[in-house]
């Protein structure tokens, strides 16, 4: 138990952690080029999951103005023609679930945005230290020491890529629960169940 509770510290360190952008300093400019092909590719990838969680943040988002929207409505009919107003009190659970949901899905969305990001930065720090290996600026200590960082950076970046993955398979599938739960409450208020 003491064991998961410290990885599961460690793993919150390693996310939240902010790295150097070389741990070890560069000695001339060619240390810090980098080919477009190398990193392009990461790049077009990051951009289609960042705008992704984008697309997921506003459709929840927009979720929770339509709970909100659900709810006024029924608060001015609660005047006139209570059936509204008594659907949303009778499932109250129901309405709370679908506005977590949406909520949930926000918050994993935004995180998840963050985390491709911090994955984006080990890539360049790998592939710079990559190139640091070649050639003969270098002496065989600090071609050593760049291995080191390169495997502290490569498992880095499988933890963040596994934990995001994570994060955007539970935001889609709460953005699917909030929707199917805003259905759910809105028929049972339309027809005053």
């Amino acid at each position: 138990m003491f064991c998961a509770i410290s990885r599961v510290s460690m793993d919150f360190k390693t996310i939240f952690k902010q790295d150097a952008i070389s741990p070890i300093p560069a000695r001339s400019i060619e240390d810090l080029e980098l080919d477009d092909k190398v990193y392009k590719p990461d790049l077009e990838i990051t951009d289609r999951f960042q705008g992704f969680s984008k697309e997921l943040v506003r459709i929840s988002l927009l979720g929770l103005g339509l709970y909100g929207f659900l709810i006024k409505m029924a608060a001015d009919e609660q005047r006139d023609k209570p059936f509204l107003w008594e659907a949303l009190r009778r499932h109250p659970t129901l309405a709370a679930t679908g506005v977590v949901a949406f909520a949930l899905c926000a918050a994993c969305a935004l995180f998840n945005g963050y985390l491709a990001n911090k994955c984006l930065a080990h890539q360049l720090v790998i592939s710079r230290y990559f190139g640091r290996l070649k050639g003969d600026r270098w002496d065989k200590d600090a071609k050593e020491s760049f291995r080191k960082i390169i495997q502290e950076r490569q498992n880095a970046q499988r933890l963040v890529l596994r934990i995001g993955t994570s994060l955007l398979f539970l935001a889609t599938l709460a953005l699917i629960a909030g929707a199917v739960l805003f259905g759910w409450c809105s028929g049972l208020v339309l027809f005053g169940k």
